[in-house]
């Protein structure tokens, strides 16, 4: 690692005075603001622009572009940050593991396709919400669930595999915690439906 070398010095200090009349309303080229008479005071010995001299000891010397009294620029190493696909062009399946290609959407070799390119782990994958195609498939087995919660002699089925899902979180394919509000809400309208029902069945019974 070569050693950072220290900042060149800045260019003489030409000698401060106290400002008189002559430079009384005169703006002090950094701070911009008018040079008062009894002000201690400078001038650049190479291009007479004045300056407070606490201005010009904080600015390390002349504020005028290409003056030679003007403070060295010191040139640094750009700083690369680094992103969050940093794996050397490589990162691992959030769902078999697998290096894969820094850049993939879709693992080669279980399939898995994800929405973004940054590294995600395991728990993020398995929980990420619906989209696409896989939305689609998941929004009808809902609406199914729902239509079998819904119909009179088949409530009890639909209350059985609706509160399966909810409760285990995983039936028929679908992953509850992947599910948006919408089909979340859904669910559990079918759940109440589906107990509504099953009450009225056991109270025609009862009172037939």
């Amino acid at each position: 690692m070569s050693e950072m070398k220290p900042p060149p010095p800045p260019p003489p200090r030409p000698a401060d005075f106290e400002a008189g009349t002559d430079l009384a309303g005169k703006l002090c080229s950094i701070c911009q603001t008018a040079i008062l008479a009894g002000e201690r005071v400078l001038t650049c010995s190479h291009c007479g622009l004045p300056f407070h001299s606490e201005c010009w000891n904080e600015n390390r010397g002349c504020s005028a572009y290409g003056c030679k009294g003007a403070p060295p620029t010191v040139k640094t190493n750009p700083v690369v940050e680094a992103s969050s696909n940093a794996w050397a062009g490589e990162k691992p399946c959030p769902n078999c593991g697998k290096t894969i290609k820094g850049e993939a959407m879709k693992c080669r070799f279980c399939g898995a396709s994800f929405n973004t390119r940054d590294v995600i782990s395991r728990t993020e994958f398995s929980t990420r919400e619906y989209e696409g195609a896989e939305y689609v498939a998941a929004r009808n087995k809902v609406i199914g669930l729902f239509l079998l919660s819904s119909a009179a002699c088949l409530a009890p089925i639909g209350l059985v595999l609706v509160g399966i899902l909810v409760g285990n979180k995983e039936l028929m394919g679908i992953n509850y915690n992947r599910l948006p509000m919408t089909l979340k809400a859904v669910l559990i309208s079918s759940l109440g439906i589906a107990c509504l029902l099953l009450v009225i069945m056991v109270m025609v019974l009862v009172f037939d």
